[in-house]
């Protein structure tokens, strides 16, 4: 026994389809904007050993720290 299936039916599903691949399309430039790259893994991890030390010199100018 065969179904049938009207052109409308099968348009509703193709859009229906793109939606979920648009969302997650989206999804995914999310997961992949969150994720750090090795060298900002990195980075942070120097700079939380920098600071940890006291070390602030990345963060703030040492003429800003003088004085008068």
């Amino acid at each position: 026994m065969q179904e049938s299936i009207s052109l409308s039916d099968v348009l509703k599903e193709i859009r229906e389809m793109r939606e979920r691949l648009e969302r997650l399309e989206e999804l995914l430039e999310d997961f992949i904007d969150s994720t750090l790259t090795p060298e900002e893994e990195k980075l942070i991890k120097e700079l939380k050993e920098k600071v940890k030390k006291g070390d602030f010199s990345d963060f703030i100018d040492a003429e800003d720290l003088c004085i008068e």
